[in-house]
């Protein structure tokens, strides 16, 4: 083997290592935060609204709001903490120089299907604000926009499949080649 490729590993390696540290810390940091913004989403007395070209300061939310507030909250704090879990778990397995094994792709997989959870979430939240913007314009007219990030959505999660193919084809030829020799 090259020795470039021995000192380019081992830099992948050492920076593997990094990341996983800093999404350790990132977890443990919205393990903190997640009851602290529910805490303060049940028991706070005015919220502040901003939808695109909406403002609404002040507002006092009631209960059905509330709980819809800290369900959706809830939903994607826990698609979050299960997406870096599994991807604080995928760079373990690089950080240990074992990359194309079963592991790591069901990590990488479960880490993808979070994503595409997460970002499904995101548009829920976004269309009900755009009927809920509706429902309080009572005959005022509403300016609803289309964000069109959707596409560079696509983009990201078409480019993360290619990236999983391409370490589920490495670890088939990893392991034909384990039994080739």
């Amino acid at each position: 083997m090259n020795i470039q490729q021995h000192v380019r590993i081992a830099r992948i390696k050492q920076f593997s290592r990094y990341l996983y540290l800093a999404l350790s810390g990132l977890r443990y940091v919205l393990w903190v935060v997640w009851p602290l913004a529910v805490a303060a989403m049940v028991f706070g007395n005015k919220m502040q609204i901003n939808v695109r070209d909406m403002q609404m300061k002040d507002v006092e939310p009631s209960l059905l709001q509330r709980v819809l507030l800290v369900g959706a909250l809830s939903a994607f704090m826990f698609v979050a903490i299960k997406i870096i879990f599994h991807f604080r778990e995928l760079i373990r397995h690089f950080s240990e120089g074992d990359i194309f094994n079963k592991a790591a792709i069901d990590h990488a997989r479960k880490a993808l299907f979070s994503g595409l959870v997460i970002y499904g979430l995101y548009l829920v939240v976004m269309v009900a604000s755009w009927v809920w913007m509706i429902q309080q314009s009572s005959g005022v007219s509403v300016n609803v926009n289309l964000d069109v990030s959707f596409i560079f959505a696509l983009m990201f999660f078409g480019l993360m499949y290619v990236l999983l193919w391409a370490l589920e084809i490495g670890s088939d030829l990893n392991e034909e080649s384990e039994l080739t020799i």
